[in-house]
């Protein structure tokens, strides 16, 4: 008896060589319900392997691909034609991944419609690119930056309501008020960096939506307006309107620190260029600044957490972007020269149009 013949006939020895195998194996009929599963669907998507069956395999699929992708997955394995590709998936905790999946039909005889078998293989680490400092220290490090901010925050609120009330109590005199508004400043100012911190450490999931590039740069742009007037810098906007799928919130907050960066280096004036290009399956947007660019001793670790060059702030902004980069699948890359300014380059991924995922097949 070979070892095909052998796991027809025990689920038992079936079930040990599925567990045998690293990548995830599910086991669907032709309607896509779940017949069973290795112990790695468990790992790699979040859910309980032993309540699995039964499910619908479109659970591990992303809304957008419910309209065709999935369907015609489905159309494709009951004409007993086999898909092999890389897709989004999704986790239970709707964290997105990339995967390569085989999607190949078997057919059972005296049976109308062929089971399907689906392996997928996590290819998450090998398509995005990894936030640096990984591992136990880079977690620590966020976790003390957390606590560090959370013990900051109820003094701060302290220091800021007992200042008020002495400044109310003591009367308004030039001096108090002199004193009462740098206090105030400052307090103002750690706030701000407590905020940085908390942001830093409790990043948010990306929400992905598809949204116009040209239009969120300028949504970006637009509270700096002012600013680029008052300090004579020429801005130059040659974002071309494309649409990508990322979190308008997350991107935007990028897009500011990069701009912030850009003026600082600029108090004099100078030019803010703007600029993107689809590169094959990328969107490159670069922010181009003419000011006092970054010595090649500081360029490497300028992305490392609490890194920084000036004498305010914390050196944490650019790590945000890099993480931020990261939670889209992309990437953050600069380009300085020291007296002639500074280009970062955000670099998102644009996805394959594949027929399979725009139009339904029939069948």
């Amino acid at each position: 008896m070979d070892l095909f013949q052998a796991c027809c006939k025990s689920r038992d020895l079936l079930g040990a060589v599925l567990s045998a195998i690293r990548h995830a194996i599910v086991v669907v009929d032709h309607e896509g319900k779940i017949l069973m599963t290795n112990a790695v669907v468990g790992s790699m998507f979040g859910v309980d392997v032993a309540k699995m069956e039964g499910k619908d395999l479109s659970v591990f699929f992303t809304p957008e691909d419910m309209l065709h992708l999935y369907p015609n997955l489905l159309r494709m394995a009951r004409q007993k034609r086999s898909f092999e590709g890389e897709l989004t998936l999704v986790r239970t905790d709707e964290t997105r991944f990339f995967a390569f999946m085989v999607f190949r039909p078997y057919v059972v005889p005296d049976q109308d419609f062929p089971l399907s078998v689906v392996c997928i293989h996590d290819i998450d680490k090998q398509k995005r690119p990894e936030e640096g400092l990984r591992g136990t220290h880079y977690e620590d490090l966020i976790k003390i930056a957390d606590g560090i901010a959370h013990e900051l925050r109820n003094p701060l609120v302290a220091i800021g309501g007992s200042s008020k009330r002495l400044y109310t109590e003591c009367g308004k005199t030039p001096d108090t008020e002199k004193y009462y508004d740098r206090i105030l400043n400052n307090v103002k100012r750690l706030e701000g960096l407590v905020e940085n911190v908390e942001f830093f450490a409790h990043l948010p999931k990306p929400c992905m939506k598809e949204e116009s590039i040209r239009k969120l740069v300028q949504e970006a742009i637009s509270p700096y307006l002012g600013q680029i007037q008052d300090q004579n810098v020429i801005l130059v906007n040659q974002i071309q309107d494309m649409v990508l799928r990322l979190d308008k919130n997350l991107v935007l907050r990028a897009f500011s620190i990069l701009i912030d960066n850009a003026l600082d280096a600029m108090p004099s004036g100078g030019e803010l260029t703007l600029t993107s290009v689809a590169d094959g399956n990328t969107c490159r947007v670069y922010v181009a600044d003419t000011g006092t660019g970054i010595s090649p001793e500081d360029l490497p670790y300028i992305f490392n957490p609490f890194f920084r060059t000036k004498a305010t702030g914390i050196g944490i902004d650019l790590t945000v972007v890099k993480r931020i980069m990261s939670r889209h699948g992309g990437q953050v890359g600069v380009n300085s020269t020291p007296g002639k300014g500074t280009t970062f380059e955000m670099a998102f991924p644009l996805e394959r149009r594949r027929s399979i995922r725009v139009t339904t097949f029939k069948g």
